[in-house]
């Protein structure tokens, strides 16, 4: 990766958010200015929820809080202004090591592919309306999909309830027994249209992240390897599919006798219980020791920290057009073939009770020699498409 810029860049639980009112007004290069409409010079803002309950909240400075609403103007503007011209692949947000309000401040990140023209990447400026702004070259973050391990009955319970984190097969004509396509990992239950699915990469199905249409109408489905054998036995079908998200909805075959479990596998007595709201995403990458975790059927459990936010960016898909997909977050933890679709999230432990796991994304990419994970936020599923998250059955 080359970068083209010389500089690098108390929560308190169950309290419901106080209402606030804000404003926006035309500002410079017709980037939108924030405006905070209540008094005083700190924010309450909710960062975990489960639907539209607020489960946790965090209070922030003001100048803060309008930096980094700035900051989600700017690259909004600047994605529509760059993204796709030349080889610019992703516009997104991460933190800079300037303190703004208390917190670290936010700056713009404008990519571009070295194998292409990376001359677009001349005309963007340094800040905009006061927002740093750092150009690199680099490769495009890479789907995620297959290693040849297997892990069977990765909770250790023998029963049928799938967790997140567990190893599965993608399938293809699976009403004619079915033939394995892509290794990947569940994700978690959401409720999606009064119904609960199994949530994971759409590409570990279809096994081309470019293919738009079809895994829904052509016979695809999911499946296990199961008591050491060689074959895959099919589980169900692919409910939905969200290509803009590389997000796929998987169904049971026989939901009277499994189930889609809240747990995670290597997490007992934890579930997930809902998600990280952007708000929650924006303040949890300001603090440097907020720890966010992850599991794959590759690199089972890892850990690492927020590293990039609202990312946007456009697929390299060679002769067929370039997916667009959206919402996109990055951490740390590491990323593998066979990881995609596995669920990284935030945990807050409840020594009166079970621990709770909000989901921060689901990680279908890696990122560069680093291996960091990336993919779909919770919350921009949630708010694009009416995903829940949690309020599942608990084992």
């Amino acid at each position: 990766m080359s970068d083209r810029n010389s500089s690098e860049g108390g929560v308190s639980r169950r309290q419901t958010l106080a209402a606030v009112t804000g404003a926006t007004v035309s500002g410079l290069a017709g980037v939108p200015t924030t405006v905070v409409g209540d008094s005083g010079r700190e924010k309450r803002i909710t960062i975990l929820a489960s639907g539209d309950e607020s489960r946790e909240t965090v209070t922030v400075s003001k100048r803060w809080y309008r930096h980094k609403e700035q900051a989600i103007n700017v690259k909004e503007a600047m994605s529509r202004q760059y993204l796709g011209e030349g080889s610019v692949h992703s516009v997104g947000i991460e933190s800079s090591d300037a303190a703004v309000g208390g917190l670290r401040g936010k700056r713009v990140r404008v990519a571009a592919s070295p194998e292409g023209d990376v001359s677009a990447l001349d005309a963007v400026p340094s800040s905009v309306e006061g927002i740093p702004v750092r150009t690199v070259e680099e490769e495009r973050p890479e789907e995620t999909g297959c290693y040849n391990d297997r892990r069977e009955d990765v909770d250790g319970d023998g029963e049928n309830e799938f967790l997140g984190g567990m190893a599965f097969e993608g399938m293809k004509n699976i009403n004619n027994g079915g033939n394995s396509v892509e290794k990947g990992t569940l994700c978690c239950p959401v409720q999606y249209n009064g119904g609960t699915y199994m949530l994971t990469a759409r590409h570990t199905i279809s096994g081309d992240v470019c293919n738009t249409p079809g895994v829904v109408e052509n016979d695809y489905g999911w499946g296990r390897i199961v008591n050491n054998e060689d074959t895959v036995t099919p589980f169900g079908f692919v409910a939905a599919a969200f290509t803009e998200y590389d997000a796929a909805l998987l169904t049971l075959y026989s939901p009277g006798f499994q189930d889609f479990s809240s747990r995670v596998t290597d997490e007992p007595g934890a579930e997930v219980v809902g998600r990280v709201t952007g708000d929650g995403i924006d303040t949890l990458a300001s603090y440097p020791a907020a720890t966010m975790y992850k599991r794959g059927r590759t690199t089972c459990a890892t850990s690492g920290t927020i590293r990039g936010s609202r990312l946007s960016f456009k697929d390299k898909c060679g002769i067929k057009p370039p997916t667009e997909e959206i919402g996109q977050v990055r951490t740390s933890a590491t990323q593998e073939k066979g990881d995609s679709g596995g669920p990284v999230y935030h945990r807050i432990n409840n020594s009166s009770g079970t621990d709770e796991l909000y989901l921060l994304n689901m990680a279908t990419r890696n990122y560069e020699d680093y291996n960091y994970a990336q993919g779909s936020s919770a919350d921009i599923l949630h708010r694009k498409e009416g995903f829940d998250f949690g309020n599942s059955k608990y084992y």
